[in-house]
């Protein structure tokens, strides 16, 4: 991605609305005519330009266009952070606000008369989904619009067993970071693998195969004869097409040659049966222990609700659903109970630095309802009082606690897509935003462990998130005292 200079975009701007540099200097109030050249040659520095443009901004407001005004705030940005932190942090916001554009993919066929023929994309992967059995392999496409078109097209197909999909990821330092988060749409799917190529494990012509940019087909129909097919994707919205081929993918076949043993994707699984609950929560408390953790949601976290609470929740809603009975019941409980009371004291008791940001709206939600974005699928909502007592929790813990933040995002940022959690030292979780939590559903979660990836995070996390994304703790503080007086009822 080629980036233009805050100054050069801001020359366009200019003459595009017929404005002198000098004529823009006067309206901003800077005396000297140098000022104004000096940020258009780039001498300037970024606090002067940031100064400038929202100077101009409250003098021209919306009589320029707002594309303009966002294309001076990227080219000001990508001056602060380089590049590179740049493109990072924007993969970041892309993919947890949502912020991707759609995009319509075609697949191209070439005739034999030598002309194409265009159709969409979309109706061929539901035709490949429609098969008794497929599997999918992706090399490249590191892009959260197809990730979205796979989940769309193939999610019923693989929870019903008949489809699979396999993505090779590139590891290359310069584009880790974008090529995991584009994969966000497919993360929490059982039936979608990826695995990572570190390009020093095999050939580069092998490394050139992996990084094509492509879809690789196999299918079997109702007689069971196999038939491969690629789509190779040669820009933002056209793939060129080779389908119904008899016989194996060709490209699969290859890539089968190289097996790579890391996986990216590490699901937090369970077993069958009630059990399943405290294995669950086992691996979460594990994850916890004693390390800082980032992590943004849309609403309150599990491990912030107090014991007594979410003990009672779970009895009635187990019992409501007629799920255990008995001594089941009981005992699972008990596991439940010793776990989360692990969990609660370590969210707010440990010494070390915590942040939690919250989408207000949500909260608010919350308040109204009793039931969280992630609400366990066996319990029942929270009563008014309750949800009054979990944010008096939050509360009294960030006034007494130094360590623990609670923070709300603006007021304009977009909802949020999904939840990402920090542990420091141990990776970073990344899950869909909404989800009751039913384990025996098509649900998975993926802990990142690559250092790479975590140490950008961190970086996006506490150098933009937290800086520019969040209201003032004392805003926020406000926000939770109205919050534990909203006039809701039952």
């Amino acid at each position: 991605m080629q980036h233009i200079s805050f100054g050069e975009c801001l020359r366009h701007c200019l003459q595009e609305m017929n404005l002198s540099a000098s004529e823009a200097a006067r309206l901003v109030g800077f005396r000297s005519r140098n000022s104004i050249f000096r940020i258009l040659s780039g001498e300037a520095s970024v606090d002067i330009k940031l100064r400038f443009m929202e100077a101009l901004h409250a003098a021209l407001g919306s009589s320029w266009p707002e594309e303009k005004w966002h294309a001076l705030q990227e080219a000001l940005m990508v001056e602060r952070l380089g590049p590179e932190r740049f493109r990072e942090n924007r993969a970041f916001a892309d993919v947890l606000f949502g912020l991707d554009d759609s995009v319509d993919f075609v697949a191209m066929r070439l005739l034999d008369d030598g002309t194409t023929q265009e159709y969409s994309l979309e109706t061929v992967l539901r035709e490949v989904a429609a098969s008794p059995r497929a599997e999918i392999v992706i090399t490249g496409c590191y892009d959260a619009g197809v990730a979205r078109l796979l989940e769309s097209c193939c999610g019923e197909a693989g929870a019903h067993g008949r489809l699979t999909i396999r993505h090779y990821i590139d590891t290359a330092e310069s584009e880790v970071i974008q090529n995991i988060l584009a994969l966000l749409p497919l993360i929490s799917r059982p039936w979608y693998n990826a695995r990572l190529v570190d390009p020093g494990s095999c050939p580069e012509e092998m490394m050139a195969l992996y990084r094509l940019s492509a879809l690789h087909v196999n299918r079997w129909d109702e007689a069971g004869k196999q038939h491969g097919g690629m789509f190779i994707r040669f820009d933002k919205r056209c793939f060129a097409s080779r389908m119904q081929v008899q016989g194996a993918c060709t490209a699969i076949s290859v890539l089968d040659r190289w097996r790579f043993d890391l996986e990216l994707l590490k699901p937090l699984s369970s077993s069958d049966g009630p059990e399943m609950f405290i294995e669950y929560t086992s691996h979460y408390a594990e994850l916890e222990e004693n390390c800082a953790i980032l992590s943004i949601k849309p609403d309150a976290h599990f491990n912030c609700i107090p014991v007594h609470l979410l003990e009672q929740a779970i009895v009635e809603g187990f019992e409501q659903s007629g799920e255990v009975a008995g001594p089941e019941l009981l005992a699972l409980i008990d596991g439940l109970r010793q776990i989360h009371a692990q969990r609660f004291d370590n969210m707010m008791n440990k010494h070390k630095i915590t942040h939690l940001v919250y989408s207000l709206p949500m909260m608010e939600r919350f308040m109204q309802t009793g039931v969280l974005s992630d609400h366990f699928f066996l319990q029942r909502a929270y009563t008014v009082e309750e949800r009054r007592e979990i944010i008096r929790v939050l509360l009294d813990t960030m006034r007494s606690r130094p360590w623990f933040n609670v923070h709300f995002l603006k007021e304009g940022i977009p909802p949020l897509c999904y939840e990402m959690t920090f542990y420091d030292g141990k990776g970073v979780l990344l899950m869909d935003a909404y989800t009751g939590y039913d384990l025996a559903a098509d649900h998975s979660e993926a802990l990142i462990t690559l250092p790479a990836f975590m140490d950008s995070f961190k970086r996006y996390f506490t150098e933009e998130l937290l800086k520019h994304y969040v209201m003032s703790r004392t805003q926020t503080i406000q926000e939770l005292e109205r919050l534990l007086v909203m006039n809701v009822q039952e």
